[in-house]
């Protein structure tokens, strides 16, 4: 079971908290796939120290690339969750105040 499809059952009970989650789980894994095939390292020679300095700038590079990215979806998601949990808090006083 992939981590989009966990986080999608996790937060089943929230359609649309969900499907965004999901959504941005997946673009990640996407994006993070083709590092996967760029690493191909075997343990079982040591390092250069050439080699060794070109695997830390890749992967300082993509880091940087990953925190930037977080950074710019940070907002966006806290914008997302305000609001649903400002319209879920008005429906709960709504049902409430017709329950009365």
């Amino acid at each position: 079971m992939t981590l989009a499809i966990k986080i999608y059952e996790a937060f089943k009970d929230d359609e649309t908290m969900a499907k965004v989650l999901s959504e941005v789980v997946d673009e990640l894994d996407r994006r993070t796939a083709p590092l996967e095939q760029k690493v191909d390292l075997d343990l079982t020679k040591p390092f250069s120290q050439k080699e060794f300095k070109e695997l830390r700038f890749t992967l300082h590079k993509e880091m940087e690339k990953v925190r930037k990215e977080i950074k710019e979806l940070k907002p966006w998601f806290i914008k997302r969750f305000t609001g649903l949990l400002l319209v879920q808090t008005g429906v709960i006083i709504t049902v409430i105040t017709l329950l009365r």
